[in-house]
C-alpha cells in the first residue's frame, strides 16, 4: 500500500480547505493513511497530519511495538503510562489551530474536549471518499478474502444436513471461514431459515431448518483489514411452490444489476434496475432494502446503491449486488456478490454457485 501517496493527497485536501492539519480517530481511516494495526470500530491510535509537514501517530504504550513494526510513514508518539492522548496531541499541534475532523465519527464528548484548544472544521468525508476507489493492492486483498469465503462456503455445504439448527449450520461455516485463512469475520455471520429468513440481519438461533425451507447465509472474512461479503440462499429439503419463483426472481434481478453496473451509473439508477425486475414479477413491496453498498476496510462504506443514493459509481469501486424478497409466513431469498467496477463494466469477484442448492 502506498501510504505516502495517500498522505500527500490528504495534505492537498487540507490546502484546498485552508486547514492547518487533520485529526483522525476512526481506526479504518488511521489504517488507510498509515497501515497502523486496528480492530474495526475500536480506536487505539490517533493520527495528526500537519499541513505540509509530518504525520504524527499517537500510540498507547501497549501497542507501540506492533505499530512501530508496521508503520513507516509517520512519526510515532509513544504515550507514557497514565498519559492522556489529548495532552500529547496539544504538544504535537504546536501553533496549529484550524483542524479538520471526521464529523461522521467523532463523538460529542471528544468534540467538546478537542474543541477547547482547536477550531474543528468538518473534513466532509474526505478520507472516506478516498477509500471508495480501490487500488490494485486493495483489490487483490479483497479478492483473496472473497476467495476464502467462496472456498469455505463450498466446504461447509458438504457438512450441512436437513434438521440441523441455524447455530449448528453457522458453526460449520465459521469453522471453514477461519480454516481457509480468514483472520476474523467481516461481521457476525447471518443464518436465518424459514419464517425467520424474513429478518435481513437475522442472527442464527436454535430453530431447525427443514421441510424445504429457504435458509439465508450471509458471511465474510477480513484479510489484512479488508472485508469480503457474500450471501447465498440454499434449501434444507426439497423446496416447493412460490419460494422457487422467488428464487428465480431474485437471481434475475441480481444478474440484471451485474449487466448494468459500470462507471457513471448512479447508485439510485443501479438499484432501480434490480427493483424494476422484481417489481415486474409482482414482488415490488417485498424488496425492502437497498441493492448494495461499498465494501473495503468497513463492511458498509460508500458508494451506496439504493433508491436514496446520490453516489456515482466510478472505476475502482467495489460494491455489493444483493437483491432480496422477504414475504412473512413464506420465507425469503437473498443472493449477494461483490462487483469490482472496471473501465467499461464490472467484474464479479464472487464465484460461489448460484444454482438452486438442496441439502
Amino acid at each position: 500500500m502506498d501510504f505516502h501517496k495517500r498522505l500527500r493527497r490528504l495534505d492537498e485536501i487540507l490546502a484546498e480547505k485552508g486547514l492547518d492539519g487533520a485529526l483522525l480517530l476512526c481506526p479504518e481511516n488511521v489504517f488507510y493513511m498509515t497501515g497502523a494495526p486496528f480492530i474495526a470500530g475500536s480506536p487505539d491510535t490517533l493520527l495528526y497530519l500537519k499541513r505540509g509537514g509530518a504525520a504524527s501517530l499517537i500510540v498507547w504504550s501497549r501497542d507501540y511495538e506492533e505499530t512501530a513494526e508496521k508503520v513507516k510513514c509517520a512519526e510515532l508518539e509513544r504515550l507514557a503510562v497514565g498519559e492522556k492522548p489529548i495532552d500529547r496531541l496539544r504538544k504535537v499541534l504546536g501553533s496549529d489551530k484550524r483542524v479538520g475532523f471526521e464529523e461522521g465519527y467523532m463523538s460529542l464528548n471528544s468534540y467538546k474536549g478537542f474543541g477547547k484548544f482547536m477550531d474543528l472544521v468538518p473534513l466532509e468525508g474526505s478520507v472516506e471518499k478516498m477509500r471508495q476507489v480501490k487500488d490494485a493492492e486493495e483489490v487483490a486483498v479483497i479478492e483473496k478474502a472473497q476467495g476464502i469465503t467462496d472456498r469455505a462456503f463450498a466446504k461447509a455445504i458438504g457438512r450441512l444436513k436437513e434438521g440441523m439448527t441455524e447455530l449448528e449450520a453457522a458453526s460449520e461455516l465459521e469453522y471453514f471461514l477461519r480454516r481457509e485463512g480468514g483472520s476474523s469475520y467481516s461481521f457476525d455471520t447471518i443464518v436465518a431459515s424459514g419464517h425467520r429468513a424474513v429478518y435481513p440481519h437475522g442472527m442464527p438461533g436454535d430453530k431447525r431448518a427443514q421441510g424445504g425451507e429457504a435458509v439465508i447465509f450471509d458471511c465474510g472474512v477480513r484479510v489484512d483489514g479488508y472485508c469480503s461479503d457474500m450471501t447465498r440462499t440454499i434449501f434444507f429439503g426439497k423446496p416447493r411452490g412460490e419460494i422457487m419463483k422467488i428464487y428465480s426472481a431474485v437471481r434475475l434481478a441480481q444478474e440484471g444489476a451485474i449487466a448494468a453496473a459500470k462507471p457513471g451509473v448512479s447508485g439510485r439508477e443501479l438499484d432501480a434496475v434490480a427493483r424494476k425486475i422484481i417489481g415486474d414479477l409482482g414482488y415490488a413491496k417485498f424488496f425492502v432494502h437497498g441493492l448494495g453498498h461499498g465494501v473495503g476496510l468497513a463492511i458498509h462504506e460508500g458508494p451506496f446503491v439504493s433508491a436514496l443514493s446520490q453516489d456515482i459509481i466510478v472505476e475502482g469501486n467495489i460494491v455489493t449486488d444483493e437483491p432480496g424478497i422477504y414475504i412473512s409466513g413464506l420465507g425469503a431469498v437473498r443472493i449477494e456478490d461483490m462487483l469490482l467496477i472496471t473501465e467499461r463494466g464490472c467484474r464479479d469477484l464472487t464465484k460461489s454457485y448460484k444454482e438452486i442448492t438442496i441439502v
